[in-house]
């Protein structure tokens, strides 16, 4: 059975703006830049004001036009959005406890499995070469602390560090 929604680009107007409303309340603990650095929330802020700007401009279109168009909506389409979505939600919740590099493995090899990709030496080395870059990015060279979990990622790859490849 197909549904049609009436007014989504108000509604996605609203979800926007709720979004950047809550960046703007969590970034609020970020912390603040020293001398004339403008600090943490600065990027994370600007990007939620701009889409909120962009937000509020469509919900302007939106009211202003007379035309109104109903989009349909399937339900399988739903549940593949949903699986979508589910798996960040996921990825979230078991990062701290099994940690950055297995839980990052897992959820891009995941995902690109969900997405079609069918041969496991390109989705694992993907995700693996992928968990890497992300690691040495954050981990290393913007020193972000990122959770080992069951898997220690500094005790698998002391060598690494010292060689001097980053």
């Amino acid at each position: 059975m197909v549904s049609r929604v009436f007014r989504s680009d108000a509604i996605a107007a609203g979800l926007l703006v709720a979004l950047s409303a809550a960046v703007f309340v969590v970034s609020a603990d970020f912390p603040t830049g020293r001398g004339g650095d403008p600090g943490a929330a600065f990027f994370p802020r600007l990007i939620a004001g701009t889409i909120a700007i962009l937000a509020v401009g469509l919900l302007l279109k939106d009211l202003t036009t007379d035309e109104r168009a109903a989009h349909e909506i399937d339900p399988t389409v739903v549940r593949r959005l949903a699986v979508v979505v589910a798996f960040p939600a996921l990825y979230i919740f078991v990062m701290p406890i099994v940690g950055f590099p297995l839980t990052t493995v897992v959820f891009l090899a995941g995902l690109m499995w969900y997405s079609g990709a069918r041969s496991i030496p390109i989705v694992l080395g993907s995700s693996i070469g992928v968990m890497f870059v992300l690691y040495y990015l954050f981990g290393v060279l913007f020193q972000v602390p990122l959770p080992d979990g069951l898997v220690p990622i500094g005790d698998v790859l002391p060598v690494v560090i010292p060689v001097g490849l980053i």
